[in-house]
């Protein structure tokens, strides 16, 4: 996001800038609220191509600013005649974070017409835009200077960094997938003794006789996301007259703002926790619609978080983390979609099986691993964060240093997924991996996956930079005298592409490795005699389009739209169990 694409104050308007609270007086708690939870909706449920300035003027003024709309209108085309041709007024950091000064502020009386509240909330919003656009600028610095063979990633990554997961948005898939995971997760937390205190404690916070009726009162607040036909605000109401309204209201009171909640304006974790703001008694509004589908598995992580410190210290798991990342992101989910996609078709071992298995001299071993005839694939599983604090907005070295704690290497030299990735590389070519030596390492063709768990590292760029560090550890094996001209890139795939996929993959509908060769084809599209200047720009944009971008788009043009129907309608029974009770 540029100057181009989104307006700062500074270029639409020559009067002094104010305070925010200066913009929000004489604007009551409730019509702010709801006014900015509109536009929320907006930038939800329309996609970021389908907007520009003219759409957005059309969320903010109704029909009695035509005149105020007029003048703003009248300013943009100046800024379109200096070259800026693509324009608009609504990110969804922005909005967002008006959204929190909203709530903030203290309530006072209403004393500004519709018109004036517009004007208003219109210029609090630029002011923001302002803000937005200066800290990209230094980030945008900062990632030239830091990543200067890398001039694309790094433009686009300093753009993206802060607020990737917030736009290009597919509202229905990400309820799906997250409805589909929080499902296994209960699954696996059931089917061992040792969780059964953890789960009676968590049933026990939201006062449910078991965690299918958590899903079905959760169920309030995400089936109107996925329902919802026209953009704009959501709102849930649960009258006086429902039955056991109170504890109905009492369930969404956990998932809504707190009067008086210091909130976050950098990366919105009160938000991400509490999505909801009870605007009346009865009323709920969803702040912004894909924080709240994200609280059906991503929020579950802290409510169990939660649950588990409440317990006595000896009911207590002392590592909730370990638990949720290692034995149930990769051992339990991820092993379930990597067996289901290659077992029958070659050698397919987890890393469970392989520790279990074979005596590896105390090194780590791939988190999972497959062959078929010449070709190997091997997993290396990072279920991390970024902390939030490192992509705030505007300090990119910070950002860039602590992904490469997370995908290189930490602060004391151990090796981490592209380190680990060039490691057993090495060992398969070697034959030092015990399990698999019935192969020619000259003609064995590698392909490194780094799996993560959350679609933030689907980021424009972040695989090319990740793979560098990958190709400097290559580069080293090669000295070496190892044959590493059949390894490919590395490539990292979220952890919830391959959950909306695996089932296309099982069924032979698409073929992983050819995928994978599919992709690295796009990404190293070579120019050709008479491209266009548009063609050669979309050619080099490819290089750094995510794995997920390039599948959705490649099975896409399949008829495969990224739904597991037979998953789905697996779980939706289990979910509704009890219900008729």
């Amino acid at each position: 996001m540029n100057r181009g694409l989104l307006v700062d104050f500074i270029y639409l308007f020559s009067e002094p800038t104010l305070p925010i609270k200066e913009y929000l007086a004489g604007i009551s708690r409730l019509r702010r609220l709801q006014y900015v939870s509109h536009l929320l909706g907006y930038l939800s449920q329309i996609p970021a191509p389908k907007r520009n300035h003219i759409t957005d003027m059309q969320q903010f003024f109704g029909a009695h600013n035509h005149l105020f709309a007029d003048e703003v209108y009248t300013r943009v085309k100046v800024l379109q005649n200096r070259g800026h041709d693509r324009l608009n007024f609504l990110h969804p950091k922005t909005v967002l974070q008006l959204y929190c000064y909203c709530f903030e502020l203290p309530d006072e009386p209403d004393t500004k017409s519709a018109a004036e509240l517009e004007k208003s909330l219109f210029k609090a919003c630029l002011l923001l835009n302002g803000a937005y656009i200066a800290e990209q600028d230094q980030a945008s610095a900062a990632a030239k200077a830091l990543l200067p063979t890398q001039p694309l990633a790094a433009m686009v990554l300093a753009l993206t960094f802060s607020d990737f997961e917030l736009v290009n948005l597919r509202l229905l898939n990400i309820a799906i997938l997250q409805l589909i995971k929080s499902v296994r997760l209960f699954e696996f937390l059931e089917k061992e003794a040792r969780f059964a205190p953890l789960l009676q404690a968590f049933l026990q916070r939201f006062d449910c006789k078991d965690w299918p009726e958590y899903f079905r009162k959760l169920s309030g607040i995400t089936k109107p996301v996925m329902q919802a036909e026209n953009p704009g605000r959501i709102s849930v109401e649960i009258p006086d007259s429902q039955p056991d309204c109170e504890g109905g209201r009492n369930f969404l009171r956990y998932f809504a703002l707190r009067e008086g909640q210091p909130l976050d304006k950098a990366d919105f974790t009160s938000l991400r926790a509490t999505p909801l703001v009870e605007e009346t008694p009865g009323t709920f509004v969803l702040a912004y619609p894909v924080l709240v589908l994200e609280t059906m598995h991503k929020g579950l992580y802290f409510q169990f978080n939660l649950a588990n410190r409440s317990l006595p210290k000896g009911q207590r798991e002392p590592d909730w983390r370990s638990v949720y990342c290692d034995l149930f992101s990769e051992q339990y989910l991820l092993y379930l979609l990597l067996n289901t996609i290659f077992q029958g078709r070659g050698l397919a071992l987890s890393g469970r099986a392989i520790f279990e298995g074979w005596q590896l001299k105390g090194q780590s071993e791939p988190d999972y691993y497959f062959r078929h005839d010449h070709r190997a694939v091997l997993f290396e599983s990072k279920d991390v964060l970024v902390h939030k604090d490192a992509k705030a907005g505007h300090d990119f070295a910070t950002y860039l240093e602590e992904v490469k704690k997370k995908f290189y290497e930490d602060e004391n030299h151990h090796p981490k997924a592209a380190k680990q990735l060039a490691n057993n590389v090495a060992r398969l070519l070697r034959h030092e991996l015990l399990f698999d030596n019935d192969f020619a390492p000259a003609e064995l063709i590698v392909y490194p996956v780094l799996v993560v768990h959350d679609r933030l590292y689907n980021q424009p760029g972040l695989n090319l930079v990740v793979n560098d560090w990958f190709q400097e550890e290559l580069a080293s094996l090669k000295q070496e005298g190892l044959p590493v001209h059949n390894v490919h890139p590395l490539i990292i795939i979220d952890a919830d592409t391959l959950l909306a996929y695996h089932e296309d993959f099982r069924d032979g509908r698409m073929v992983f490795e050819d995928v994978l060769e599919e992709y690295v084809a796009y990404m190293r599209a070579p120019a050709w005699a008479g491209i266009s200047a548009v063609e050669d720009e979309q050619r080099l944009l490819q290089s750094i389009h995510p794995f997920a971008l390039f599948l959705e788009n490649y099975a896409e043009r399949r008829g495969m739209l990224g739904i597991p129907k037979d998953m789905l309608y697996q779980i939706l029974p289990i979910v509704n169990r009890g219900a008729a009770e």
